[in-house]
């Protein structure tokens, strides 16, 4: 049995959703949702899969903190000069951090769906270095550099999806302007070079304006009742913003129901590609659980490990989602060895 239209899940993203890409909200896989099986909309990520979200108002909002085990909390005290050197050799292991905002508004009305979407990231990849000679006594002669990149869009989403006979398929058209900015931070700068701040993430500056166009997008068949196949590809239409090119992604997965109460999803990028703002190819692999607690609760759960630079990082989270008979709320937040990532939507039918 397919579940109802309105406990769909809550998180999308990716994203830096890319996405990641953020892709945060309404389906990121940490959160408890899925990118591939998606059946509602994602405003912040790839909107284009088995759309067959309720005519209504939807509203989200993501905001948290992600990196590297041992990234931020090495940022966190990087300022204590009696740990130092353990900092650096910390950042050596884990040398990326983002941190996010995002959030969306949208509209849905009979299977069409306008999205408006503005997502806000601080990126930081460390260039440590840690030559014996150069730390302790020798610390003024340290070279290490943060790479800071901020990434600001303003997004416009136009999608459209059906179902046929046991397969859905859609295509998304995004308009966005990007906003970004590039420094380079250093622990002892040269004249006239930025120095280390206290909170590296909190750079906003942008200095290159454009404005791009892509298309995404989806499909699902259902092989036996209960059980689906699925495929999405974002970024149909590549671009570069400096020296992040960002090509297509796909990402392919499965689905079955166990039962009336649980649906289990898999899913991961079949390719590495770059998202903004690191320069870095990254691929997500994830599990998801949805469980219908009751009448008016549902409960998803989720798992992803994300492969960007440095060791693998592995969140889990947990979305909660309250049901009325026109309205649905959902709250989640995602958790690792990183700051918590919270989340919350709201839907109006």
């Amino acid at each position: 049995m397919r579940p109802p239209l309105h406990l769909l899940p809550l998180i999308l993203a990716s994203g830096l959703a890319a996405q990641a890409q953020v892709p945060l909200f309404v389906d990121g896989p940490a959160f408890g949702g899925s990118r591939v099986f998606s059946e509602g909309l994602a405003p912040l990520s790839n909107s284009a899969r088995f759309d067959r979200a309720r005519n209504g108002f939807y509203a989200s909002w993501v905001e948290g903190d992600q990196g590297a085990d041992g990234a931020l909390k090495a940022l966190d005290r990087f300022d204590q000069t009696a740990f130092l050197a353990r900092n650096l050799q910390d950042l050596a292991e884990a040398p990326w951090a983002l941190r996010t905002r995002a959030y969306s508004v949208s509209w849905v009305e009979s299977g069409l769906h306008t999205s408006l979407a503005r997502e806000e990231r601080t990126g930081l990849l460390a260039s440590v270095d840690t030559d014996p000679g150069h730390l302790g006594a020798g610390m003024d002669q340290n070279t290490t550099r943060f790479d800071l990149r901020r990434a600001v869009v303003d997004r416009l989403s136009i999608g459209a999806g059906a179902t046929e006979q046991g397969s859905g398929y859609g295509i998304l058209l995004r308009v966005e302007r990007w906003k970004t900015g590039q420094a380079a931070a250093m622990l002892n700068p040269l004249p006239g070079a930025l120095a280390m701040p206290q909170d590296p993430l909190a750079y906003q500056e942008t200095q290159d304006t454009t404005t791009v166009a892509t298309l995404d997008f989806g499909y699902l068949v259902e092989v036996w009742s209960g059980a689906r196949l699925g495929v999405s590809v974002d970024r149909a239409i590549p671009h570069r913003f400096g020296d992040v090119k960002e090509k297509p992604q796909v990402r392919a997965g499965g689905q079955i129901e166990l039962g009336d109460r649980f649906t289990l999803s898999v899913e991961s990028d079949l390719n590495r590609a770059a998202r903004m703002p690191f320069p870095v190819k990254q691929r997500i692999t994830s599990a998801s659980l949805r469980m219908e607690a009751g009448a008016r609760t549902t409960l998803i759960l989720g798992a992803e490990r994300q492969s960007l630079a440095g060791d693998p990082v592995i969140r889990g989270g947990l979305t909660a989602w309250f049901h009325g008979d026109r309205w649905s709320v959902g709250l989640g937040f995602q958790a690792s060895q990183e700051r918590p990532l919270k989340g919350l939507a709201l839907r109006s039918y």
